[in-house]
This record gives C-alpha cells, sequence and structure tokens, in this order.
C-alpha cells in the first residue's frame, strides 16, 4: 500500500486542480479581513474590524469545512473513473483495498495540509489588518477547530465511500447523497427532536449538528456543543464512531463493485 501511496501522492502533487482549490481558498479568506481592515478605517464606528468578530466568525462556521471535504476528497480522488485509470490498478494486482485506504489516507493528508494552511492565512490575515482584541479568542478558535477534526474527517470519509461506490467523481447523485447523510437526516432529527425526544437524543450525536451553533438572545452569546468539554468529547466519539461505519461500509460495496 506504501507504494499506491506514493503513486497518489505524485498525482497529487502535479494536480492543478489541489493548487486551484488550496490557493483560492486562501485568497478568500484573505480577502474577507483585507476588506474588513479597509472598510473599518474608513468607518469610525465600523463594530466589525477587530479580530473578535473574525475569528469567531470562524470557528461558529464549523460546518462549513465540512462542505469543503466534499469538494476536496472528489479533487484528490482525481479522474480516475472518467480516465479509466482505477481499472489498471487493480489489473496490475493492487488490492482494492489497498486502493481504498491508500486514497482515504492522502485524502486526509491533503486536507490536512490545506487545513493548516488555509487557517494559517486565515488568523495572519485578520492579525495584520484587524484590531487585536486579545488572546481569548484565538484560544477559542483553537479549541473550536481541534474539536471540529473528527467532524471533518467524518464528512471526508462519507464523500470517500460515495466516490468509490459510483463510477462518476462529479455525479450529482453523489454530492444529494452525502447531503442526506451529513446534512439533511441530522436536521430532521433536530427539528423532530423539538417535539419528540429519541430524535432529540439522536440528534445531538449528528457531527452536523455537533459543528452548529446558535446564538442565545438571553445570555447574548455564541452557543456551541465543541465549545463544553462534554461537547468536545462528544465531537471526538460520533466523529469517530461515524467514520468507522462508513468506512466499512464503503469498503464492502467498493470491494463488489466492477470496475470498467
Amino acid at each position: 500500500m506504501i507504494n499506491y501511496m506514493k503513486s497518489e501522492m505524485y498525482r497529487n502533487v502535479r494536480t492543478k486542480g489541489n493548487y486551484k482549490f488550496l490557493f483560492g481558498l486562501m485568497g478568500f479568506v484573505i480577502f474577507i479581513n483585507v476588506a474588513l481592515g479597509i472598510y473599518a478605517n474608513s468607518q469610525v464606528d465600523f463594530p466589525y474590524g477587530n479580530t473578535n468578530f473574525s475569528l469567531s466568525s470562524l470557528y461558529s462556521s464549523l460546518t462549513v469545512p465540512m462542505c469543503l471535504c466534499l469538494i476536496l476528497c472528489s479533487t484528490v480522488f482525481g479522474q480516475e473513473y472518467k480516465c479509466h485509470t482505477l481499472k489498471n490498478s487493480v489489473s496490475y494486482g493492487i488490492s482494492r483495498t489497498h486502493i481504498y485506504f491508500g486514497k482515504l489516507i492522502m485524502e486526509i493528508v491533503i486536507s490536512f495540509i490545506n487545513f493548516i494552511c488555509i487557517t494559517g492565512a486565515y488568523i495572519i490575515s485578520a492579525y495584520v489588518m484587524l484590531e487585536d482584541s486579545g488572546p481569548i479568542y484565538l484560544e477559542n478558535l483553537f479549541h473550536a477547530l481541534i474539536g471540529g477534526i473528527p467532524l471533518f474527517i467524518f464528512s471526508l470519509v462519507v464523500a470517500h465511500s460515495f466516490l468509490s461506490i459510483y463510477d462518476n467523481e462529479r455525479t450529482t447523485a453523489m454530492a444529494v447523497q452525502w447531503a442526506i447523510i451529513v446534512i439533511i437526516i441530522p436536521n430532521i432529527l433536530a427539528l423532530a427532536g423539538k417535539k419528540i425526544s429519541i430524535c432529540r437524543t439522536i440528534a445531538s450525536w449528528m457531527p452536523w449538528n455537533l459543528a452548529s451553533s446558535s446564538y442565545d438572545r438571553i445570555a447574548n452569546r455564541m452557543i456551541m456543543p465543541v465549545s463544553t468539554d462534554e461537547g468536545f468529547i462528544k465531537c471526538y466519539i460520533a466523529g469517530i464512531i461515524g467514520s468507522i461505519i462508513f468506512l466499512i461500509l464503503g469498503l464492502v460495496f467498493f470491494n463488489k463493485k466492477e470496475i470498467k
């Protein structure tokens, strides 16, 4: 599997799509803070020209990286089906298990590199362009991002499982099924949970709901499950269990699939 992973790394290092994804997002997050800084300098009473607003906006939006995992996974997976190159790997004698896990590990590695670069660009640009509100907001951001890692991996594993099953990396049906599993079902359960206690309990363990945030108007503060010790632990338990389930399901279907 090591040799297969090396070949995947070689292919991805020379793929333009990965760089477009990385530098595109880095440019976007830098632009956000630059725009905030420029506007804050021109408006005396502008309340959002500080790191409090910028960093809080990032750590209260953990569902966004979960959605980006679908795009990144598709980019790293490569156009194996379109180019009919995957069947060459199988006919060459590489086991499907090695292909399945080799690609997943590469997706996680490249996602982690992108995660560090994009987050780093966001934090540095925030401190360069905006008024420093104190270290507590940076600490909150790191706490939320570390708690969100298993949730991001869960999103990536679900996308990888569907990519391994379908014959097209960019099919709409694949994206829709990913959205049903990751987004729609947790939201339906959370909605039903307002009336049914068992649905509320199940919804509280769904990765999407653990990454979501809400605003408490009475306490005048943002509420995020990952901010509490209990929620932080639940993120890891739910992310690990969910990832294992879809990892196994994806492998079973991939082993039975006819590769054309």
